[in-house]
């Protein structure tokens, strides 16, 4: 990512990555399907959520 386009603040990041959390969800074969099924766009909401709210692989400290 550019610095031009980079969030500055953490709310900033914190839209920019429900954002895309969002955008891939409704871009995915799922939510297309979804989409095409004519199921409410809750689905697609909800997978976002979950998908934005995953843990990044927690940092654990080694044990020795």
């Amino acid at each position: 990512m550019s610095k031009r386009n980079r969030p500055t603040t953490a709310a900033q990041a914190t839209h920019r990555r429900l954002r895309h959390a969002y955008r891939s969800a409704y871009n995915s074969p799922e939510g297309k399907a979804a989409r095409g099924a004519g199921k409410p766009s809750s689905a697609v909401k909800v997978a976002a959520t979950k998908r934005a709210k995953a843990p990044s692989s927690p940092a654990t400290k080694p044990t020795t």
